[in-house]
């Protein structure tokens, strides 16, 4: 007799059911991924025609203080619930709720009270108040119930998947209509409020027993510290290496290269947002499952449930590698060609990420948490090393180089971990890798030759 874990992954993810992928979990995420990029794109073309850039000045630095915040203080709720064997017991959700509100309110009231230092250094006062009241957004998200979380442990991916592209199209439509009336920044600023408000109050809704009330305990909250401090280093170390290219590359480029540059950043992490989601919704609670009730089959579920998307992922970003001279000639003018070689290289990257994200989460699963900081950590001294080298050794293109390359030594690391856990395949790590190859193999061979036959691209 199959495992409940096998069957599930033969009904929703055998490749002999491609003509139902729209359907499946991968299906449905792949499709709201899209989904969300586009009505993003679309939104903010038409809020370009009714703000002004100050008003997106304004936005962006809040969204890279949140960013920031929410980094730092990441405790790693979700990933808590889902591998724990007593989330289901109400007390124990209680608890970690109350930690969780409590966290939000903190962060709410330490940002708003914050926000004229933040603002000033800045050198932006005008951005304080909008701050203070777009923080109110962490003390909300901090009420939520804990059922947007333990719905993933309850095979829900496509539910939450449909939820947040919801929400999006929600918040989209209150941008563009406050924007219509106010024309300035707050129109984003109260639409960011009301999606998490109506998100909130959905998350009590659609969802069965997903009441929640305050409660203590002492063991339980212990254990949760444990296991946050864990997630909460690996976040900042993940914070600084985010953040260290755009510090040497924001003074040795110009500011045109860095335009560009922030171009091609914004076109090679655009497939990580599915890489994250799928590994996050998909893989991780599978694989919590199976070693909760079945870790004798944990490497062939870990591989069956990753291979197919695993596979369409690394053949499409291989071929973005390949193609990317085409693909940037395709969508911009002549002026952003430069671009591309950015592109090419970041994109080595972004490959890489979701097979290193399902190992680093199924360290999580098996409640090798502390492993995801050793991850992280060779992730930040590899750009430590390399940074300084390649940029005496090539300029700014080596930092590039060395950003694109950062999951590299991360990849190695996570075949080690999975050797000693016992679950690595090292067939079907080196095939993802072929796949990579050969999506840019054809990338770079079709786009060559389209750029032959249409030059003025």
């Amino acid at each position: 007799m199959s495992s409940p874990a096998e069957g599930l992954l033969k009904t929703r993810l055998s490749p002999r059911q491609l003509w139902a992928f729209a359907g499946s979990r991968t299906g449905v995420l792949a499709l709201t991924t899209a989904g969300n990029l586009v009505v993003r794109t679309g939104s903010s073309m038409l809020l370009t025609r009714l703000l002004t850039p100050d008003a997106f000045g304004i936005v962006g630095i809040i969204t890279s203080v949140f960013f920031a915040v929410a980094m730092v203080t990441d405790l790693g709720f979700q990933d808590f619930l889902i591998r724990h064997e007593r989330t289901e017991e109400r007390h124990f959700r209680d608890v970690v709720w109350t930690i969780h509100a409590v966290r939000g309110v903190a962060v709410f009231i330490a940002v708003a009270a914050a926000s004229p230092l933040i603002a000033a250094a800045f050198g932006k006062p005008i951005v304080a108040e909008p701050l203070a009241v777009a923080s109110l957004i962490f003390a909300i998200n901090g009420v939520a119930s804990l059922s947007l979380m333990t719905a993933l442990r309850h095979d829900k991916a496509r539910e939450l998947s449909l939820l947040e592209f919801g929400l999006q199209v929600f918040q989209t439509i209150a941008c563009l209509a406050l924007a219509l009336w106010w024309r300035n920044a707050w129109s984003i600023i109260a639409a960011m409020i009301l999606q998490s408000a109506f998100r909130a109050f959905l998350s009590y809704r659609l969802f069965p027993d997903s009441t929640q009330h305050l409660a203590r305990d002492r063991d339980i909250s212990r254990e949760f510290g444990t296991f946050s401090r864990f997630v909460m280093a690996s976040s900042v170390m993940a914070l600084l290496i985010g953040q260290s290219d755009k510090l040497v590359l924001g003074r040795v480029f110009t500011l045109g290269q860095f335009g560009l540059y922030g171009i091609a950043l914004t076109i090679a992490t655009a497939p990580v947002a599915f890489a994250e989601s799928y590994v996050n919704r998909i893989v991780f609670p599978i694989c919590a499952r199976a070693w909760r009730e079945e870790p004798e089959n944990l490497a062939y579920i870990y591989y069956r449930v990753r291979r197919l998307a695993a596979a369409l992922y690394g053949f499409a970003c291989g071929g973005l590698i390949g193609s990317a001279a085409f693909f940037v000639a395709l969508l911009y003018d002549p002026r952003y060609a430069a671009a591309s070689a950015f592109v090419s290289l970041l994109m080595i990257g972004t490959a890489l990420r979701l097979p290193n994200t399902a190992a680093s989460q199924l360290m999580v699963a098996v409640g090798q948490v502390k492993k995801t900081v050793h991850i992280t950590l060779v992730r930040l001294l590899w750009v430590a090393v390399t940074i300084p080298i390649l940029f005496l050794a090539f300029g700014p293109i080596g930092v590039v180089a060395a950003m694109g390359t950062i999951e590299l030594p991360a990849t190695i690391y996570c075949w080690v971990l999975l050797r000693r856990l016992g679950v690595l395949k090292l067939r079907e790590e080196l095939t993802f890798l072929a796949t990579v190859a050969a999506g840019a193999a054809i990338g770079w061979i079709g786009g060559t030759q389209i750029l032959r036959w249409f030059p003025h691209l």
